[in-house]
């Protein structure tokens, strides 16, 4: 299969993943660059969040049509995951995986778990209570810190953010999962384009793969969050509570075999 159709066939499943859970696909466009394109790590992180920048624009747009976004908690987590972005995308070189691999590990876990539990409690009743709290300044600090967070791992590993930013607005800021997924892609959209400018600058980005990827990741990211507003809220918690465990499992192993290669590992 020649490389830019396979790279538009991951581009489409990904952009579909980030459209139903509101993440950015990177979860499956960096294991597909590596396995299928032979890509290596971090050229593979790099030329994924590029391509996030057009799959997660793409995703964001039916549900802030439904009026699923919560902008100004979306200005919040923006600001800190600029800033992340722009400062891991610096140091992707000097920072060990395995360190940030194993810690990313554990609070995915935590997550998981939480969101399992608390599975079908969110509202959007309990969405605009909160937001109301949000920009009182201990709800603002926590939402840039939680965007400092989303951001740095966006840069680092090629992941949109979202894998941080919807469950802690699920189970810190008990969000509606619709508004958490929308809101989660509002923030990625710019938090990509910031860490992509640095590494295409950096020379680490594949452009035409990248637009491969991009190509695919419009129309799956449409898919997916068509999808996402035909699921009820406690449905998609569980489902993405999933991804969760599927996203610690593969790191996990990733971090084994990491580890294993490093002198002394």
């Amino acid at each position: 299969m020649p490389p830019s159709l396979a790279a538009a066939l991951l581009g489409i499943a990904a952009g579909f993943v980030g459209g139903l859970f509101g993440v950015g696909g990177g979860i499956v466009m960096v294991p597909g660059m590596v396995l299928l394109l032979g890509f290596g790590q971090s050229r593979a992180h790099a030329t994924s969040i590029t391509a996030i920048v057009a799959a997660a624009g793409a995703a964001v747009i039916p549900l802030a049509l439904e009026q699923r976004v919560d902008w100004d908690t979306a200005a919040l987590l923006l600001a800190g995951s600029a800033a992340g972005a722009a400062t891991a995308a610096r140091l992707i070189d000097r920072v060990p995986e395995v360190w940030l691999a194993r810690a990313f590990a554990a609070l995915v876990v935590v997550a998981a778990v939480r969101m399992a539990l608390d599975s079908g409690t969110g509202s959007s009743e309990a969405v605009t209570a909160t937001t109301g709290l949000d920009v009182a300044f201990p709800g603002a600090v926590g939402l840039v810190c939680v965007g400092v967070a989303a951001g740095g791992l966006a840069a680092l590993l090629g992941i949109g953010g979202g894998i941080v930013i919807v469950p802690a607005l699920v189970t810190l800021f008990s969000f509606d999962q619709h508004v958490a997924q929308g809101t989660s892609l509002a923030v990625i959209v710019p938090t990509a384009v910031v860490a992509a400018a640095i590494h295409i600058a950096a020379g680490r980005v594949d452009l035409r793969v990248a637009a491969a990827l991009g190509g695919g990741g419009l129309a799956g990211g449409l898919l997916g969050a068509a999808t996402a507003l035909s699921l009820e809220g406690s449905v998609l918690t569980r489902l993405f509570a999933g991804l969760l465990v599927l996203v610690v499992v593969r790191m996990i192993r990733r971090t084994r075999r990491t580890a294993g290669s490093e002198p002394g590992g």
